[in-house]
């Protein structure tokens, strides 16, 4: 399939107006709910497209962050197909048709279908892997998920995971659900560096040394 799309996008380049940014709206259907914002903000481009979708399907995220991150997954699956993507010069129709084709086939939410649409008319199909990098934070801020990243020297074994896991989540908001991580990095010597959410707790051997070294290399009063 993916083959098959990326021969699709190589055509004529054809340079198209530039729609203004807006909600995507749901062809055909009527809101019945309050458009919500995301929790967080972010104001970059690629966050107001983020935020516009985010407002728009407010009322079925789920569906719509896992039709999302399957695409994000085919791109990072497929160089071809996220060259193909990302490339401005290939024709608009192209990619339109292409993705279409691609979230037919998947059973995509139309609200997904049009905020791509918007984004390849707009000539911002370059922002798509960073624009679903931040719906999906926008999600887990709304459904209380943070990712707590987890860096040891050697693997944990798994009753080493729980503990950790356990010790953080008591630290963690109440009603928060942690996504851990857990990575591996020798040059920690020992010890545990871990990041929940934007703190960062450093348990490792090597800054410890690092501590120490400094003391012992500081002039004495």
């Amino acid at each position: 399939m993916l083959r098959h799309v990326t021969t699709r996008l190589v055509g004529a380049t054809v340079s198209q107006p530039v729609r203004p940014f807006q909600a995507i709206p749901t062809p055909g259907a009527t809101r019945t709910f309050a458009a919500k914002k995301p929790k967080v903000e972010d104001g970059t481009l690629e966050g107001r497209y983020a935020t516009a979708l985010f407002m728009a399907s407010s009322d079925r995220l789920e569906k719509v962050h896992n039709d999302l991150i399957s695409i994000r997954t085919m791109m990072n699956e497929s160089k071809d197909f996220k060259l193909a993507v990302e490339t401005p010069g290939i024709e608009p129709e192209s990619k339109v048709a292409a993705f279409e084709a691609i979230c037919q086939k998947a059973g995509s939410d139309i609200a997904v279908v049009n905020f791509i649409k918007v984004m390849v008319e707009n000539k911002r199909a370059h922002l798509l892997s960073r624009t679903i990098d931040l719906f999906e934070s926008f999600y887990r801020a709304e459904k209380g998920l943070v990712v707590c990243k987890v860096t040891s020297a050697a693997p944990l074994s798994s009753v080493q995971q729980s503990q950790v896991k356990d010790a953080m989540q008591k630290r963690a908001e109440k009603g928060a659900t942690l996504i851990m991580e857990y990575n591996t990095n020798p040059a920690l010597l020992g010890g545990l560096v871990v990041k929940m959410g934007e703190a960062v707790l450093d348990f490792s051997t090597s800054t410890r040394l690092e501590r120490l070294q400094s003391q012992l290399l500081a002039p004495v009063s």
